[in-house]
């Protein structure tokens, strides 16, 4: 039997045992402008040598202070996201 949120697990888990040292998934759904604007900061600050927790961390806090976008300060846009796996 499966309860709410199993889907996520079984998910990623597959994603695990098919060899995906780590993962980026969302606990609901997400906007699609906010999360391509999370995903651009995100991969910007793994090009400047972060880990992966780090550089998701820093995406987010970036959302949650930008000044240009306030709509996206919301943590609806940028708390769903979570790192599952390999951290570094």
């Amino acid at each position: 039997k499966m309860t709410a949120g199993d889907e996520i697990i079984g998910l990623t888990r597959a994603f695990l045992y098919a060899g995906a040292p780590s993962i980026i998934a969302s606990l609901w759904a997400v906007d699609d402008r906010s999360t391509a604007l999370l995903m651009q900061r995100f991969y910007q600050n793994l090009s400047n040598a972060n880990n992966k927790a780090e550089s998701l961390r820093q995406a987010q806090i970036s959302l949650l202070h930008d000044t240009e976008d306030t709509f996206f300060q919301h943590p609806y846009y940028w708390a769903a996201f979570e790192l599952i796996g390999d951290y570094r």
